[in-house]
């Protein structure tokens, strides 16, 4: 896992920790950043096999836990945000880790998916990057997963970001993603939790952000409208505040105890 993006860092400042979808790498994140740099130092890892993080050795739950803690061992205790795989990501780290962890922002995700939901996702995906290579895959995946069309710059960063991996690096972590089950960690999780879904997120249904929910009976709700399954970048706007209202209430909170 490498950090594809570290900005100047401040003693005096939690850090916020961003963690992408599969699929996608750091610029899923483009407009988060300038929207949390104000008042957060910031780290937005790429995950094994995406971005600029090459594809070492076997994915996972566990493994992906132990390169995070990798990321915040000496960050901590840090906000972590992730959407999608990044969400299964941040649930594991806030449950092994909690030392490490101030929040958590769970957005687009879920904790397990039934056997036969997961097995066809894979089976899916891999079906359509053997007919149509991995650029065919992004394209149809884009298709498929946006709720509005996005500006040029927008969209050409998911695109890169999917068209350039390898199939094998998709698929494995495809195939971690899809049958990871991290239910059991949910009660594990003390710190404030935020658990974010899009309003039009055809790939997330209610029962799974329920089964979070039903898991973390601290946790806070928040719906992203006009939004799909990348809600952060499908309407950017709203979620950062949710995003910043959230992190303010946990840090305000955290400077009165």
């Amino acid at each position: 896992m490498e950090l594809a993006e570290t900005l100047d860092s401040h003693a005096d400042r939690p850090t916020v920790v961003l963690l992408h979808s599969l699929g996608t790498d750091h610029r899923l994140w483009r407009h988060q950043i300038g929207s949390l740099t104000a008042h957060y130092d910031l780290s937005t890892p790429d995950s094994r096999g995406h971005g600029k993080s090459p594809q070492a050795g076997a994915v996972g739950i566990d493994a992906w836990t132990d390169d995070l803690y990798g990321v915040i061992e000496d960050l901590g205790p840090v906000h972590l945000i992730g959407l999608s795989m990044g969400g299964l990501q941040a649930i594991a780290v806030a449950a092994k880790h909690p030392e490490l962890v101030r929040s958590v922002t769970i957005a687009n995700s879920f904790a397990r998916l039934p056997i036969d939901v997961a097995d066809a996702r894979i089976d899916s995906s891999a079906e359509s990057i053997t007919r149509n290579g991995m650029a065919g895959f992004a394209k149809d995946y884009l298709d498929q997963t946006l709720t509005r069309p996005l500006d040029t710059a927008d969209y050409a960063a998911l695109y890169d970001a999917i068209s350039t991996m390898s199939p094998e690096a998709y698929l494995e972590s495809a195939t971690a993603t899809f049958r990871a089950d991290v239910v059991p960690l949910l009660d594990s999780i003390a710190c404030p939790a935020l658990v974010v879904t899009g309003e039009l997120d055809a790939k997330i249904p209610s029962e799974r952000t329920a089964e979070i929910l039903g898991g973390i009976d601290h946790a806070q709700h928040e719906i992203v409208p006009r939004a799909g399954h990348l809600s952060c970048i499908e309407n950017p706007a709203h979620f950062n505040a949710v995003i910043a209202s959230f992190l303010a209430r946990v840090d305000d909170r955290a400077a009165i105890d």
